[in-house]
């Protein structure tokens, strides 16, 4: 009679399983380490916040929790963003980046190009219904640099494929908890 395989053999490959999805629904140039959040916009990085002051006391990283008002926050984290010019711009996530004209077409919300010397950027937008959007940040500066960093994210819930990693990793666990109750049941039948 084979022996069934451990508990935690079966959560490691569950974990091996499902660390790579988690990864393929990452949110572009977005990344969380610790308690703050960063983008990364040529090479430096960009602190961002997110606050829907009617909603909730709590910032978000990434997904907007509802519809409504929402006040977006960039703070530079290098001197040299403070020369560059920078704008902000949510569009529709359709999927491709396409043309300007495009770009112009699926745009929700634009605040132009301007230099921040305090290094700070605040953008408010209300969002009248949920969706897909991604923000784009486009930094020029004086000797010619051009950078554009992409950020996926949704408003009024994470959408199932968003969630799918966490779904998998539960259902990992689940099965790992019952394998190891049926392993211990087969032991006492064994042995007793």
């Amino acid at each position: 009679m084979s022996k069934p395989l451990n508990p935690i053999w079966l959560l490691m490959i569950a974990a091996l399983v499902c660390a790579p999805l988690s990864f393929a629904f990452a949110h572009g140039a977005m990344q969380r380490r610790q308690n703050a959040c960063m983008l990364k916009i040529g090479p430096d990085i960009m602190y961002f916040s997110g606050y829907q002051p009617a909603a909730s006391r709590n910032r978000f990283c990434e997904d907007i929790p509802t519809t409504g008002a929402t006040i977006f926050v960039l703070d530079y984290a290098q001197d040299e963003l403070r020369d560059m010019s920078t704008d902000f711009r949510i569009i529709r996530d359709i999927g491709d980046k396409g043309s300007q004209e495009r770009l112009d077409a699926i745009t929700v919300a634009y605040l132009p190009p301007k230099v921040y010397p305090a290094g700070t950027l605040n953008f408010e937008h209300v969002f009248n219904e949920t969706g897909r959007f991604v923000g784009i940040v486009t930094a020029d500066g004086p000797n010619g640099e051009h950078w554009v960093s992409r950020f996926p994210f949704t408003v009024g819930g994470r959408p199932l494929l968003a969630r799918m990693p966490y779904f998998l990793f539960a259902a990992a666990g689940v099965l790992a908890l019952v394998l190891f109750v049926w392993g211990k049941d087969d032991q006492s039948v064994r042995g007793g």
